[in-house]
């Protein structure tokens, strides 16, 4: 999982620590292969996506073609009265082998367990960790553990966890801006909303490179290119562009 230095911003720097903790937390106390955090915009879609432990190159493919078909996708799931909800709740084995998201990504991404974690503030849910189990996805797998479905045991952890994560983090999520969707011809990547996240925080040029374990000159074509999608011309106008807008989602 990555490590997120200290930004410049000490709202920022409350934020990742925290952020970090909750991911220890479940990490620890039911070992996920990977971990997804999202908020909701306003219209109550995932956004601004912070991954620890997913390819890139998978979350790409499940934003593209697979996110409306998730049976844990907030519009779904997240009014509901529990929590943390489990894959099998929403798509019970026998209706696996119809589901186009199963067959289609997750059993092509060797997953055989997912286990969503809401967030709520005043009964609103604003964010939610995706809890990601890979291994003895195939057809018939019933194995518990690390490499198998996520254990009873484990899921009433994660239970228990998740009112001191939402106690962390909802007051947090209140006072930062997410990303404005606006109506750019190309969507920012997964890589470059990290950026303007970090920007937007204070981070430098080499802060973000450390952070992200990128190249300095990587970090400024990824800048180069953010400008021309969004028709700006440096730092203060992206921040302005993608987190001041009034009429931000």
């Amino acid at each position: 999982m990555p490590t997120l230095s200290a930004p410049s911003d000490p709202d920022a720097a409350d934020w990742r620590r925290a952020l970090r903790a909750c991911v220890a937390a479940f990490d620890a106390f039911a070992s996920p292969s990977a971990i997804v955090f999202y908020r909701l915009d306003a219209s109550g879609e995932p956004a601004d996506f912070e991954l620890f432990g997913m390819p890139e190159s998978m979350h790409r493919t499940y934003v593209a073609r697979y996110r409306m078909l998730d049976p844990l996708h907030p519009s779904r799931c997240a009014a509901g009265e529990g929590a943390v909800v489990t894959l099998a709740s929403q798509l019970p084995d026998a209706c696996r082998d119809a589901s186009a998201y199963w067959t289609r990504f997750l059993r092509r991404h060797d997953v055989a367990d997912v286990v969503e974690i809401w967030l709520r503030d005043a009964g609103v849910t604003v964010g939610a960790f995706s809890l990601l189990r890979v291994g003895a996805a195939g057809e018939g797998a019933t194995g518990e553990g690390a490499t198998g479905r996520f254990a009873p045991g484990e899921i009433d952890a994660l239970a228990r966890l998740q009112p001191v994560a939402e106690a962390a983090l909802s007051p947090l999520l209140r006072a930062r801006r997410g990303i404005h969707r606006i109506g750019c011809e190309e969507r920012l990547t997964y890589r470059e909303e990290q950026i303007a996240r970090l920007v937007r925080d204070g981070c430098s040029n080499k802060e973000i490179a450390r952070d992200l374990a990128l190249g300095q000159p990587t970090i400024k074509t990824h800048l180069m290119r953010m400008y021309r999608k969004l028709g700006v011309s440096n730092r203060t106008e992206l921040v302005g562009a993608l987190f001041l807008s009034s009429s931000r989602s």
